[in-house]
């Protein structure tokens, strides 16, 4: 018993290496004030990327189409949620997915002192790295799209690079559906297009959660590698 418990220590700790070691060759975001709307618009690729924290049902229905379509994405957690949902939070890390910063729990950071700003951000890396192992830096979305250049400043200061989006799919709105969601992907797509979904907004699982399937089979066949946004904005001459 004492062998086997020993190897698989053993093994669980050459995993966490090769992980690290994988992340290490990754290059990173530069960190900066200014921020990021869009990828490089000569390369033929896209990021799908989720919000998470709007206090819904997690549509959970989501992983399991981004493993059956073997597709990483990009998951900006707000660090309530992580402290929450824990178990739901190793689900999208065992996905392989890229988990980035929504903040923590102010909804509007350009209302909030300097002092506050950076506690949530920081309180946020704090609560979601005590479940994935690993910070959030250098990637952060603020709340709602709430930003100015003083949040950004702060931000920056700290380590992140502020992420925004290029398509909306408006699947946050009560009056989402799954037709609605497709339209405003697939019309939007484009090089180097962010596109912004929620993985928990009160219509989730009944339109985003439905039609993703059809939406990245959409997009590949029009020839758009869907990556994460790391590999979006540090990928040249993908296609």
């Amino acid at each position: 018993m004492c062998r086997r418990r020993l190897l698989t220590l053993l093994l669980l700790a050459l995993s966490l290496l090769a992980s690290g070691v994988a992340h290490a060759d990754q290059p990173a975001v530069p960190v900066a004030e200014d921020e990021v709307l869009h990828g490089d618009p000569t390369v033929a690729s896209m990021a799908l990327v989720f919000n998470v924290g709007a206090g819904f049902e997690p549509a959970t229905g989501i992983l399991d189409t981004l493993a059956e379509r073997k597709q990483r994405a990009t998951f900006f957690v707000m660090g309530w949620w992580a402290e929450r949902h824990p178990e739901i939070l190793r689900q999208i890390v065992d996905g392989g997915h890229e988990i980035a910063s929504h903040g923590h729990s102010i909804f509007d950071l350009t209302q909030a002192t300097d002092a506050q700003v950076r506690a949530d951000l920081e309180s946020a890396d704090a609560a979601i790295s005590a479940v994935t192992g690993r910070s959030t830096r250098p990637l952060w979305s603020p709340s709602a799209g709430y930003r100015n250049a003083r949040v950004r400043a702060i931000a920056a200061s700290l380590g992140y690079r502020p992420i925004l989006w290029t398509v909306d799919s408006a699947d946050w709105t009560l009056e989402a559906t799954p037709e609605s969601v497709y339209s405003h992907v697939v019309n939007g797509a484009s090089n180097g297009a962010i596109v912004v979904l929620h993985f928990d907004s009160p219509t989730t699982q009944d339109s985003t959660a439905q039609v993703l399937p059809a939406i990245i089979d959409t997009l590949r066949g029009a020839g758009y590698r869907l990556v994460t946004i790391t590999e979006l904005l540090t990928t040249t001459g993908a296609s």
